[in-house]
């Protein structure tokens, strides 16, 4: 009898420390919560208005914000709960990330990331980047030569034990559609770590691409800086538009490029094309519905470039005789022969990081004021090119 006795209390001392154990493993989260919690109290007296942004949302409450980030292109969602330190974490979907804010690390995996941190003062949170070599930002450029950021790449080429050893409060990173590209973000949550999906580049709007900045300061409850300077941004941008909207004489645009025989296009409803109309012209391929690049035969567009008035290229010629030693037939070009080409390869640094895609992003009222100083020069006389470059 003593025996079973025993065995009894073995079974009940240990189902006592399994149950403590499995307690104090769900309240882990809410082991930090600060004396002074107060649960009315708004801990975010300033919050973000979206506008323009199609692929994020938040949901504000007390102690935390509720982030949803949403792939129109493949109906992924991505789900954060940002809970205020020393206040308790909310029930909330199993699948969603907890991020304790506001965060004191990041690594930010794509250049498009750091204009926002700089701008709202949290470049010295960053602890990691995908690649030092095309980053243009001045701040960060110090930092990697005084080795206090870590190179850890990305995607499916991304170091991870780096990473774990970094073990920032959030990685910011994005996504390619490409499966196994893709798949570092569920392997980042395997090894306990939060990635944060930032998609800005996916946004069809010059100014809802910009609006990211708002999504960036939700994990360093810097909303008010976020907004202030976007307000300023997109209304300069607006306020060029309703200049550049009453102009009757509107030049035909081209775009794109050629590669092997075959012509790249941005559709009519890129990001592309909406600063071309933005801008007071017209775009050769507006009647076309996508946001993508489109592919064309070269002799098409060959004719039609014959008519276009200018010609806004990714190429990175320097001149018109670079440009003629890729293909003769470009000579016959109006755009070529009137001198009106240009580039956005015009800040880059020395491995081809292209500032175009990095500052340019939180700028679309400089980018767009370039546009307007190559079509109609007269309305902005004191705009110097930021982001272009005519080919002489």
């Amino acid at each position: 009898m003593k025996k079973h006795h025993v065995f009894i209390l073995l079974i009940l001392a240990t189902c006592i420390l399994f149950s403590g154990c499995i307690g104090d493993s769900s309240q882990e989260e809410n082991s930090l919560i600060d004396d002074d919690y107060n649960s009315s109290m708004d801990y975010f007296p300033h919050k973000i208005n979206i506008e323009y942004a199609q692929d994020f949302s938040v949901e504000y409450h007390n102690n935390y914000k509720l982030v949803t980030v949403t792939e129109q292109d493949n109906d992924n969602e991505y789900s954060y709960v940002l809970v205020q330190k020393g206040t308790p974490v909310p029930e909330h979907d199993p699948d969603s990330i907890v991020v304790e804010i506001p965060v004191e690390s990041v690594a930010a995996l794509s250049t498009t990331h750091l204009p926002a941190l700089e701008i709202i003062g949290k470049t010295d949170t960053i602890k990691a980047v995908s690649s030092f070599a095309y980053i243009n930002s001045i701040p960060v450029r110090q930092m990697i030569e005084n080795e206090t950021i870590d190179e850890v790449g990305t995607g499916s080429y991304m170091n991870t034990e780096a990473m774990i050893k970094i073990e920032p409060d959030v990685i910011f990173t994005l996504t390619t559609g490409i499966p196994y590209d893709d798949d570092h973000i569920d392997n980042l949550i395997d090894l306990g770590l939060k990635p944060v999906v930032v998609d800005e580049y996916k946004e069809t709007s010059a100014l809802g691409q910009a609006e990211w900045i708002k999504f960036i300061s939700l994990f360093f409850n810097a909303e008010e800086d976020a907004s202030e300077y976007f307000d300023q941004v997109a209304s300069d941008y607006n306020e060029m538009v309703k200049v550049t909207r009453s102009i009757e004489d509107r030049p035909v645009v081209m775009s794109g490029m050629a590669w092997q025989g075959t012509w790249y296009v941005p559709g009519g409803n890129s990001l592309i094309a909406q600063y071309i109309d933005d801008a007071g012209a017209v775009y050769f391929w507006s009647d076309n519905n996508n946001t993508a690049t489109v592919t064309l035969d070269f002799e098409a567009v060959f004719d039609q470039g014959k008519e276009a008035d200018y010609w806004i290229s990714s190429g990175m010629w320097n001149n018109t005789e670079e440009l003629e030693a890729e293909d003769v037939l470009y000579l016959e070009f109006g755009s070529v022969n009137n001198g009106n080409v240009y580039t956005s390869y015009y800040r880059i640094n020395e491995n081809g990081g292209n500032d175009y895609y990095e500052s340019g992003i939180v700028r679309p009222d400089l980018v767009l004021a370039d546009f307007v100083k190559m079509f109609h020069p007269e309305l902005v006389p004191d705009h110097e090119l930021v982001y272009h470059k005519r080919i002489e």
